[in-house]
């Protein structure tokens, strides 16, 4: 009874975000260890914007990890989007990914720092003198996590660094992304995770959305 309390407590949170320039994210993950130290991960997510009123994007990720060690993990991904591009329809992006993330645990802390490569491949976007295409950047992301004793709530709280690698026009960093939230974990197998989001940046090839809240659903078989 007390998990729907909480799934019904998170779900009425998100009608706050309908106001200009928000978005909203809902996702499903489930993860299966496949061999000893190797984890695949299929999510699906979703988004909208503008009140609720417009579909923003949908998106398949499948990724395989593996634990090198307690502190370090590596991993890469697939990542299909079908975008609805503000002013130019519909657009199918192909997005892959290999990072490297590196964790270390004090008392009830945990902080990580993730390094990830990633390509991103417009469809029919041809490449000019200013766009890339496809568009290469290297994500950096610094967290912290805490584990609150007897709860089941872990709240975190992360800063990611976009930098560019083959801009025309000169590579740099050209975003910042804030992300603050907590997971909730039901038992063992399944969590709820929420979150807001907020990232400093006006690309015209995305929407101008630029905070989020987000509800995720994750399963571990």
């Amino acid at each position: 009874m007390r998990y729907i309390t909480i799934i019904i407590l998170l779900l009425s949170v998100l009608p706050l975000t309908a106001q200009d320039n928000l978005e909203n994210s809902f996702s499903i993950e489930l993860s299966k260890k496949i061999f000893p130290k190797f984890t695949i991960t299929l999510e699906e997510d979703f988004r909208l914007r503008d009140n609720f009123q417009e579909i923003d994007r949908f998106s398949t990720t499948l990724e395989i990890s593996y634990r090198v060690c307690n502190h370090l993990k590596a991993g890469g991904a697939y990542n299909l989007i079908n975008y609805n591009h503000p002013s130019k329809d519909w657009e199918t992006r192909h997005r892959y990914y290999f990072y490297f993330t590196g964790s270390y645990k004090l008392r009830r802390f945990t902080f990580s720092l993730r390094e990830r490569f990633q390509s991103t491949y417009r469809v029919h976007v041809k490449e000019t003198a200013k766009r890339a295409n496809p568009k290469l950047y290297l994500r950096s992301r610094l967290k912290v996590e805490y584990d609150i004793r007897r709860s089941a709530f872990e709240p975190f709280a992360s800063i990611e660094w976009y930098n560019t690698l083959n801009n025309p026009q000169g590579n740099s960093m050209d975003r910042l992304k804030y992300i603050i939230g907590s997971c909730y974990k039901l038992n063992k197998k399944n969590a709820l995770q929420l979150y807001y989001r907020y990232v400093n940046f006006t690309d015209d090839d995305e929407s101008n959305g630029k905070q989020m809240l987000g509800l995720g659903y994750t399963h571990k078989f």
